[in-house]
């Protein structure tokens, strides 16, 4: 197909997804322009033209693909809005009870609230739907002439030379030929003086924007996959307040893993399960851990007992750290988020630092209003801004978190605690990760009682099948158009990797995506399928693929998950 004509538009700073970091910095670009504009008669500066500002959002609403987050550390939005209570946040309860349990088979060790670990301390934290909480950013901004266009989803990062100009955004109506249909319509390129992306996890134009300019960090991005679950239980089982984070040892593949639960409004509770991509094990299946963690907890069973499942999701986080933040700008672009890698994992947490990352960029922007000038010189600011913040000074206290827990589980352990004692530093300074899928060992590595499990078998009551449970997750995609996972060479997985790996992604996919199914007319041979339309765009696959020839691409506008009251 030849190159169509394309539509475009400029606006003077361009956000890409409406998640908490691009629209605190919107809403915040807005209040600092505003601030200036009334400080210059006494100042004695000129004004600032008010900014065109767009946020673009690939889902078909905004919220509908936000999974993660729900003990918010109220810090950054006090900071952002010191009235938010009173402007409407949508809060869920406040944390009065916040305790650590130690998991294991058969049993639990309920440790007392007062023994709680420091940084699982969320006394006074938020619970909320992260979806709920970007609806309402989101109006705040378009309160103050921000546009939001949903359903606009960011396909390719827009250069100039060594300078980023804005996006592109994919092309609609394209059939699984990659012919286009009766509906077909070119995406717009839209120009920008700035650009800041905030794409979450593992974006598509941020994998991008990090290659072309040479952006990562000092170490690689490591990364989890988080399984979620909203469960509507019994009312004498609800205890809003109560939030509980634990980890299951030993584990069901020798690595630390880590669960949270807390209670939402109307008798709903919060169920999550962290499982390090960082795997030795080819059979590492997060969805799997998630349920049989469930089905291995008495407390789970109990408090399972008779409730309604509601919801399902999964998402990646980065858990690289301080060492493993790419460079927060280039000519003409920022990060933001979890784009930045702006989550802390000792503490599980990472709004409150997507927030104040989106506000520091807002005040730099405001500097680059200023000058007209959006190069490095001047966007270097959000680094320097970054680094006397008291996000920077949390990063820099977890920073060999994830490095000690890929030197052994038990190092972790035993590191942690010396941690906090040494702001950070631990037993050793300065831990190397490594990128997440290397790790992986081929089955021939393993011991023989390693190289395979049992089949999983779901009990359809409190643990459910990857198919069943993508049912609660509202995605949704048109089967009729190219397949937005890429595989660079399907002829791997059927040879090289069935071989060396026992094609990982069967497993290690929460929303089984992909299948190695049989070759008609060729006895025990095997070729890939792809399940597109069961994405939830948790990202696991371009990230633990062993042999990195999976890339997770935008599908059209406005499909995916939806994660409404997630």
């Amino acid at each position: 197909m030849s190159e169509p004509e394309r539509e475009s538009m400029e606006v003077d700073v361009l956000f890409v997804g409406a998640g908490p970091a691009t629209l605190a910095s919107a809403y915040h670009l807005m209040e600092q322009v505003e601030a200036h504009n009334a400080a210059c008669a006494k100042t004695g500066e000129a004004p600032i033209e008010p900014p065109v500002i767009l946020v673009i959002e690939k889902a078909a609403g905004v919220g509908d693909h936000q999974l993660s987050g729900g003990v918010m550390n109220p810090r950054a939005i006090k900071e952002l809005m010191p009235d938010y209570k009173e402007q409407g946040f949508p809060i869920e309860a406040t944390c009065d009870r916040a305790y650590f349990w130690q998991f294991f088979r058969n049993f639990t060790v309920k440790l007392p609230a007062f023994a709680t670990p420091p940084f699982f301390q969320k006394k006074g934290y938020h619970v909320v739907s992260l979806s709920d909480v970007v609806k309402f950013l989101a109006a705040k901004c378009e309160e103050k002439g921000i546009e939001i266009y949903p359903g606009f989803a960011a396909a390719e990062v827009l250069v100039e030379g060594d300078r980023v100009v804005g996006v592109r955004t994919g092309d609609m109506g394209i059939d699984k030929e990659g012919k286009p249909k009766a509906n077909y319509q070119p995406g717009m390129d839209i120009i920008a003086g700035v650009t800041v992306f905030g794409e979450g996890v593992r974006g598509s134009c941020t994998k991008q924007l990090l290659d072309r300019f040479d952006m990562h960090g000092k170490n690689p991005q490591t990364y989890e996959t988080g399984i979620k679950e909203i469960w509507r239980v019994k009312p004498e089982k609800h205890q809003p307040g109560r939030v509980i984070h634990g980890s299951l040892f030993p584990d069901f593949l020798g690595q630390i893993n880590g669960m949270w639960l807390y209670d939402m409004a109307d008798n709903l509770v919060s169920y999550g399960f962290v499982t390090p991509l960082s795997s030795e094990d080819p059979n590492n299946d997060p969805h799997r851990a998630a349920q049989e963690f469930k089905a291995a907890s008495p407390f789970m069973r109990d408090l399972l007992d008779g409730a309604e499942l509601v919801r399902y999701g999964a998402k990646c986080i980065p858990t690289g750290g301080l060492y493993a933040m790419p460079k927060l700008y280039t000519n003409g672009a920022m990060l933001v988020g979890d784009s930045a890698g702006m989550l802390n994992i000792m503490k599980l947490a990472g709004i409150h630092m997507a927030i104040k990352s989106g506000m520091l960029a807002a005040e730099t922007i405001v500097d680059g209003l200023k000058a007209a000038d959006f190069s490095s010189k001047t966007l270097g600011g959000y680094a320097e801004r970054f680094r006397n913040s008291w996000a920077y000074e949390e990063h820099l206290e977890a920073r060999n978190f994830t490095g000690g827990n890929e030197i052994s589980p038990i190092f972790g352990m035993h590191n942690a605690p010396i941690m906090l004692l040494t702001k950070g530093r631990g037993l050793i300074d300065n831990l190397k990760t490594e990128p997440s899928h290397s790790l992986m060992k081929k089955l021939w590595e393993l011991p023989k009682e390693k190289r395979t499990r049992p089949p999983f078998e779901p009990d359809g009551v409190l643990t459910f099948s990857k198919e069943h449970l993508v049912g609660f997750s509202g995605t949704q995609h048109e089967a009729d158009q190219p397949p937005h996972l890429k595989v660079a060479d399907k002829n791997v997985c059927a040879t090289t990797c069935r071989q060396d790996y026992g094609n990982p992604c069967e497993k290690f996919c929460p929303a089984a995506v992909y299948e190695m199914v049989d070759v008609q007319g060729k006895p025990g041979e095997k070729e890939l399928f792809i399940h597109h339309e069961n994405c939830v765009h948790c990202k696991t696959c371009d990230i633990a693929d062993p042999y990195q020839i999976i890339t997770w691409t935008t599908p059209q506008g406005g499909e995916g998950p939806d994660y409404t009251k997630m």
